[in-house]
Protein backbone atom coordinates (compact mmCIF):
# COMPACT_ATOMS: atom_id res chain seq x y z
CA UNK A 1 0.00 0.00 0.00
CA UNK A 2 2.81 2.37 0.91
CA UNK A 3 4.66 1.56 -2.31
CA UNK A 4 1.48 2.25 -4.32
CA UNK A 5 1.00 5.59 -2.56
CA UNK A 6 4.62 6.51 -3.25
CA UNK A 7 4.24 5.74 -6.96
CA UNK A 8 1.03 7.78 -7.15
CA UNK A 9 2.69 10.75 -5.44
CA UNK A 10 5.68 10.47 -7.77
CA UNK A 11 3.39 10.41 -10.80
CA UNK A 12 1.45 13.45 -9.57
CA UNK A 13 4.75 15.22 -8.84
CA UNK A 14 5.94 14.69 -12.42
CA UNK A 15 2.66 15.97 -13.83
CA UNK A 16 2.75 19.04 -11.58
CA UNK A 17 6.38 19.73 -12.57
CA UNK A 18 5.53 19.38 -16.26
CA UNK A 19 2.52 21.68 -15.85
CA UNK A 20 4.62 24.33 -14.09
CA UNK A 21 7.31 23.99 -16.74
CA UNK A 22 4.71 24.37 -19.52
CA UNK A 23 3.41 27.55 -17.84
CA UNK A 24 6.96 28.88 -17.71
CA UNK A 25 7.53 28.17 -21.40
CA UNK A 26 4.22 29.85 -22.29
CA UNK A 27 5.26 32.91 -20.30
CA UNK A 28 8.68 32.97 -21.99
CA UNK A 29 7.08 32.60 -25.43
CA UNK A 30 4.68 35.46 -24.70
CA UNK A 31 7.51 37.68 -23.42
CA UNK A 32 9.63 36.89 -26.48
CA UNK A 33 6.81 37.59 -28.91
CA UNK A 34 6.16 40.94 -27.22
CA UNK A 35 9.72 42.10 -26.57
CA UNK A 36 12.00 40.37 -29.05
CA UNK A 37 12.35 40.38 -32.81
CA UNK A 38 13.08 36.83 -33.99
CA UNK A 39 14.59 38.20 -37.18
CA UNK A 40 17.07 40.23 -35.14
CA UNK A 41 17.92 37.15 -33.07
CA UNK A 42 18.72 35.22 -36.26
CA UNK A 43 20.80 38.12 -37.53
CA UNK A 44 22.76 38.19 -34.27
CA UNK A 45 23.30 34.43 -34.46
CA UNK A 46 24.73 34.78 -37.96
CA UNK A 47 27.13 37.43 -36.66
CA UNK A 48 28.40 35.22 -33.82
CA UNK A 49 32.09 34.45 -34.53
CA UNK A 50 32.41 30.80 -35.58
CA UNK A 51 35.87 30.59 -34.04
CA UNK A 52 34.44 31.51 -30.64
CA UNK A 53 32.04 28.54 -30.76
CA UNK A 54 34.76 26.17 -32.01
CA UNK A 55 37.16 27.21 -29.24
CA UNK A 56 34.40 26.83 -26.65
CA UNK A 57 33.57 23.35 -27.99
CA UNK A 58 37.23 22.33 -27.78
CA UNK A 59 37.42 23.58 -24.20
CA UNK A 60 34.21 21.72 -23.39
CA UNK A 61 35.73 18.52 -24.79
CA UNK A 62 38.58 18.97 -22.30
CA UNK A 63 35.99 19.42 -19.52
CA UNK A 64 34.30 16.17 -20.57
CA UNK A 65 37.65 14.37 -20.38
CA UNK A 66 38.07 15.69 -16.83
CA UNK A 67 34.61 14.40 -15.92
CA UNK A 68 35.69 10.97 -17.13
CA UNK A 69 38.89 11.16 -15.10
CA UNK A 70 36.92 12.16 -12.00
CA UNK A 71 34.48 9.28 -12.33
CA UNK A 72 37.46 6.94 -12.84
CA UNK A 73 39.02 8.30 -9.63
CA UNK A 74 35.79 7.66 -7.74
CA UNK A 75 35.28 4.16 -9.16
CA UNK A 76 39.02 3.34 -9.16
CA UNK A 77 38.89 2.07 -12.73
CA UNK A 78 40.02 2.96 -16.27
CA UNK A 79 39.19 6.46 -17.60
CA UNK A 80 37.79 5.53 -21.06
CA UNK A 81 34.65 3.67 -19.86
CA UNK A 82 33.98 6.48 -17.38
CA UNK A 83 34.41 9.10 -20.13
CA UNK A 84 31.80 7.34 -22.27
CA UNK A 85 29.43 6.89 -19.31
CA UNK A 86 29.70 10.59 -18.44
CA UNK A 87 28.93 11.64 -22.02
CA UNK A 88 25.86 9.40 -22.16
CA UNK A 89 24.59 10.95 -18.93
CA UNK A 90 25.09 14.53 -20.12
CA UNK A 91 23.42 13.81 -23.46
CA UNK A 92 20.33 12.11 -22.08
CA UNK A 93 20.00 14.83 -19.43
CA UNK A 94 19.91 17.30 -22.32
CA UNK A 95 17.16 15.36 -24.10
CA UNK A 96 15.00 13.99 -21.26
CA UNK A 97 13.64 15.93 -18.26
CA UNK A 98 13.90 14.94 -14.57
CA UNK A 99 17.67 14.26 -14.83
CA UNK A 100 17.05 10.72 -16.10
CA UNK A 101 20.49 10.78 -17.67
CA UNK A 102 21.88 9.85 -14.25
CA UNK A 103 19.88 6.61 -14.33
CA UNK A 104 21.13 6.02 -17.88
CA UNK A 105 24.72 6.30 -16.64
CA UNK A 106 24.06 3.53 -14.14
CA UNK A 107 22.36 1.37 -16.78
CA UNK A 108 25.14 1.80 -19.35
CA UNK A 109 27.88 1.26 -16.77
CA UNK A 110 26.27 -1.93 -15.53
CA UNK A 111 25.07 -3.36 -18.87
CA UNK A 112 27.98 -2.47 -21.14
CA UNK A 113 30.97 -2.22 -18.81
CA UNK A 114 29.90 -4.62 -16.06
CA UNK A 115 30.26 -2.21 -13.14
CA UNK A 116 28.22 -3.01 -10.00
CA UNK A 117 24.98 -1.01 -9.84
CA UNK A 118 25.40 -0.08 -6.18
CA UNK A 119 28.85 1.36 -6.82
CA UNK A 120 27.62 3.32 -9.85
CA UNK A 121 24.68 4.72 -7.90
CA UNK A 122 26.97 5.86 -5.10
CA UNK A 123 29.41 7.33 -7.64
CA UNK A 124 26.64 9.41 -9.25
CA UNK A 125 25.68 10.81 -5.85
CA UNK A 126 29.31 11.59 -5.00
CA UNK A 127 29.77 13.36 -8.35
CA UNK A 128 26.80 15.59 -7.54
CA UNK A 129 28.27 16.39 -4.13
CA UNK A 130 31.54 17.52 -5.71
CA UNK A 131 29.71 19.70 -8.24
CA UNK A 132 27.43 21.10 -5.55
CA UNK A 133 30.50 22.13 -3.56
CA UNK A 134 31.99 23.76 -6.68
CA UNK A 135 28.83 25.74 -7.47
CA UNK A 136 28.56 26.80 -3.83
CA UNK A 137 32.19 27.96 -3.94
CA UNK A 138 31.39 30.06 -7.02
CA UNK A 139 28.37 31.57 -5.24
CA UNK A 140 30.45 32.34 -2.15
CA UNK A 141 33.15 34.05 -4.24
CA UNK A 142 30.59 36.12 -6.16
CA UNK A 143 28.76 37.04 -2.95
CA UNK A 144 32.02 37.97 -1.20
CA UNK A 145 32.99 40.44 -3.92
CA UNK A 146 29.85 42.55 -3.33
CA UNK A 147 29.15 42.64 -7.04
CA UNK A 148 26.79 45.52 -7.94
CA UNK A 149 25.03 43.19 -10.40
CA UNK A 150 24.18 40.43 -7.93
CA UNK A 151 22.21 41.40 -4.83
CA UNK A 152 23.07 38.61 -2.36
CA UNK A 153 22.59 39.02 1.42
CA UNK A 154 25.87 39.21 3.38
CA UNK A 155 24.88 36.11 5.35
CA UNK A 156 24.71 33.94 2.21
CA UNK A 157 28.35 32.73 2.26
CA UNK A 158 28.03 31.62 5.89
CA UNK A 159 24.72 29.90 5.22
CA UNK A 160 26.15 28.04 2.23
CA UNK A 161 29.18 26.97 4.23
CA UNK A 162 27.00 25.58 7.02
CA UNK A 163 24.75 23.73 4.58
CA UNK A 164 27.66 22.16 2.68
CA UNK A 165 29.75 21.11 5.68
CA UNK A 166 28.03 17.68 5.89
CA UNK A 167 28.86 17.04 2.21
CA UNK A 168 32.52 17.86 2.79
CA UNK A 169 32.65 15.58 5.83
CA UNK A 170 31.06 12.76 3.84
CA UNK A 171 33.66 13.03 1.09
CA UNK A 172 36.75 13.31 3.30
CA UNK A 173 35.65 11.30 6.32
CA UNK A 174 37.82 8.48 7.65
CA UNK A 175 36.81 5.57 5.45
CA UNK A 176 36.12 2.16 6.95
CA UNK A 177 38.65 -0.62 6.52
CA UNK A 178 37.59 -3.40 4.23
CA UNK A 179 39.31 -6.34 2.62
CA UNK A 180 37.64 -5.74 -0.72
CA UNK A 181 39.32 -3.83 -3.49
CA UNK A 182 37.39 -2.48 -6.50
CA UNK A 183 38.91 -5.30 -8.58
CA UNK A 184 37.02 -7.75 -6.36
CA UNK A 185 33.58 -6.19 -6.96
CA UNK A 186 32.53 -9.19 -9.06
CA UNK A 187 31.60 -11.17 -5.95
CA UNK A 188 29.06 -8.48 -4.99
CA UNK A 189 26.88 -8.64 -8.11
CA UNK A 190 23.77 -10.26 -6.66
CA UNK A 191 20.46 -8.43 -7.10
CA UNK A 192 19.77 -8.06 -3.37
CA UNK A 193 19.54 -4.62 -1.80
CA UNK A 194 22.17 -5.46 0.84
CA UNK A 195 24.57 -6.17 -2.01
CA UNK A 196 24.00 -2.66 -3.41
CA UNK A 197 24.68 -1.22 0.04
CA UNK A 198 27.93 -3.18 0.34
CA UNK A 199 28.98 -2.07 -3.12
CA UNK A 200 28.41 1.58 -2.13
CA UNK A 201 30.36 1.08 1.10
CA UNK A 202 33.24 -0.47 -0.84
CA UNK A 203 33.26 2.52 -3.18
CA UNK A 204 33.30 5.00 -0.30
CA UNK A 205 36.17 3.07 1.25
CA UNK A 206 38.39 3.18 -1.83
CA UNK A 207 37.54 6.30 -3.85
CA UNK A 208 40.46 8.64 -4.45
CA UNK A 209 39.28 11.87 -2.82
CA UNK A 210 42.40 13.93 -3.73
CA UNK A 211 42.21 12.96 -7.42
CA UNK A 212 38.45 13.51 -7.61
CA UNK A 213 38.75 16.88 -5.84
CA UNK A 214 41.56 17.97 -8.17
CA UNK A 215 39.51 16.97 -11.23
CA UNK A 216 36.53 18.92 -9.87
CA UNK A 217 38.67 22.03 -9.38
CA UNK A 218 40.04 21.70 -12.92
CA UNK A 219 36.54 21.12 -14.35
CA UNK A 220 35.12 24.29 -12.90
CA UNK A 221 38.23 26.35 -13.58
CA UNK A 222 38.03 25.28 -17.23
CA UNK A 223 34.30 26.09 -17.27
CA UNK A 224 35.00 29.62 -16.01
CA UNK A 225 37.68 30.04 -18.70
CA UNK A 226 35.25 28.75 -21.35
CA UNK A 227 32.61 31.31 -20.38
CA UNK A 228 35.20 34.09 -20.20
CA UNK A 229 36.69 33.35 -23.63
CA UNK A 230 33.33 32.82 -25.37
CA UNK A 231 31.53 35.89 -24.06
CA UNK A 232 34.52 38.21 -24.36
CA UNK A 233 34.80 37.15 -28.00
CA UNK A 234 31.08 37.65 -28.64
CA UNK A 235 30.93 40.95 -26.68
CA UNK A 236 34.29 42.71 -27.15
CA UNK A 237 32.57 46.03 -26.48
CA UNK A 238 31.58 45.29 -22.85
CA UNK A 239 33.64 44.78 -19.69
CA UNK A 240 33.08 41.04 -19.29
CA UNK A 241 35.69 39.95 -16.77
CA UNK A 242 36.42 37.02 -14.49
CA UNK A 243 33.71 37.92 -11.98
CA UNK A 244 31.15 38.17 -14.77
CA UNK A 245 32.19 34.75 -16.06
CA UNK A 246 31.86 33.20 -12.60
CA UNK A 247 28.46 34.81 -12.06
CA UNK A 248 27.11 33.69 -15.43
CA UNK A 249 28.48 30.16 -14.91
CA UNK A 250 26.76 29.90 -11.52
CA UNK A 251 23.47 31.10 -13.05
CA UNK A 252 23.76 28.57 -15.89
CA UNK A 253 24.63 25.70 -13.52
CA UNK A 254 21.62 26.42 -11.34
CA UNK A 255 19.35 26.67 -14.39
CA UNK A 256 20.50 23.33 -15.80
CA UNK A 257 19.84 21.76 -12.39
CA UNK A 258 16.08 22.39 -12.78
CA UNK A 259 14.84 18.79 -13.22
CA UNK A 260 11.62 19.42 -15.15
CA UNK A 261 13.29 20.82 -18.24
CA UNK A 262 15.68 18.99 -20.61
CA UNK A 263 19.10 20.59 -20.07
CA UNK A 264 17.33 23.51 -18.41
CA UNK A 265 16.10 24.52 -21.88
CA UNK A 266 14.41 27.89 -21.67
CA UNK A 267 15.35 28.37 -18.02
CA UNK A 268 19.05 28.30 -18.95
CA UNK A 269 18.67 30.92 -21.67
CA UNK A 270 16.35 33.06 -19.53
CA UNK A 271 18.88 33.24 -16.70
CA UNK A 272 21.73 34.21 -19.01
CA UNK A 273 19.63 36.76 -20.90
CA UNK A 274 18.45 38.34 -17.63
CA UNK A 275 22.04 38.67 -16.42
CA UNK A 276 23.45 40.06 -19.68
CA UNK A 277 20.66 42.60 -20.18
CA UNK A 278 20.61 43.74 -16.55
CA UNK A 279 24.30 43.67 -15.69
CA UNK A 280 25.85 44.69 -19.00
CA UNK A 281 23.08 46.45 -20.92
CA UNK A 282 23.17 43.98 -23.81
CA UNK A 283 20.13 44.02 -26.10
CA UNK A 284 17.68 41.15 -25.62
CA UNK A 285 18.24 39.81 -29.14
CA UNK A 286 22.00 39.75 -28.80
CA UNK A 287 21.78 38.22 -25.31
CA UNK A 288 19.50 35.45 -26.60
CA UNK A 289 21.82 34.67 -29.50
CA UNK A 290 24.80 34.53 -27.13
CA UNK A 291 22.92 32.23 -24.73
CA UNK A 292 22.01 29.91 -27.60
CA UNK A 293 25.61 29.87 -28.85
CA UNK A 294 26.83 29.02 -25.34
CA UNK A 295 24.23 26.28 -24.90
CA UNK A 296 25.17 24.77 -28.27
CA UNK A 297 28.89 24.90 -27.45
CA UNK A 298 28.48 22.89 -24.25
CA UNK A 299 26.00 20.32 -25.58
CA UNK A 300 27.23 19.51 -29.08
CA UNK A 301 30.50 17.72 -28.07
CA UNK A 302 28.99 15.26 -25.59
CA UNK A 303 25.98 14.68 -27.86
CA UNK A 304 28.21 13.66 -30.78
CA UNK A 305 30.34 11.39 -28.56
CA UNK A 306 27.36 9.77 -26.84
CA UNK A 307 25.41 9.10 -30.03
CA UNK A 308 28.47 7.53 -31.69
CA UNK A 309 28.94 5.28 -28.65
CA UNK A 310 25.25 4.35 -28.38
CA UNK A 311 25.05 3.47 -32.08
CA UNK A 312 28.20 1.32 -31.88
CA UNK A 313 27.13 -0.35 -28.63
CA UNK A 314 23.41 -0.74 -29.38
CA UNK A 315 23.45 -4.56 -29.73
CA UNK A 316 25.19 -5.03 -26.39
CA UNK A 317 23.22 -2.36 -24.56
CA UNK A 318 19.78 -3.50 -25.69
CA UNK A 319 20.46 -7.07 -26.76
CA UNK A 320 21.98 -10.07 -25.05
CA UNK A 321 25.64 -9.32 -25.46
CA UNK A 322 28.05 -9.78 -22.58
CA UNK A 323 29.33 -6.68 -20.76
CA UNK A 324 32.76 -5.39 -21.66
CA UNK A 325 35.37 -6.19 -19.05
Amino acid sequence: MLALSTRLLAGHGRRIALALNACFFIFIAYWLSDKVSYRNVLDQLRQTPAQAILVAMAMNAAVLALYGLRLAAILQTKPLPCFLIANVGFTLNSLIPFRLGEAAKIYVGGTYFGFPLGSLGAAVVIEKLYDLLAVAALAIIVASTHSPFVDIPPSTPLALALILTPSILLLVRVRPKTGLRPSEWKILKSARMESFVRQAETLLAHQSVPRAALCTALIWTMNVCLVLVLFRTIFPEIDFGLLSAMTLLAIGALAIAVPASPAGLGVFEAGIVAYLTTAHGVSAEKAISAALAYHFSITAPHTAIAFAFLVAGFPRLFGRGQPTK
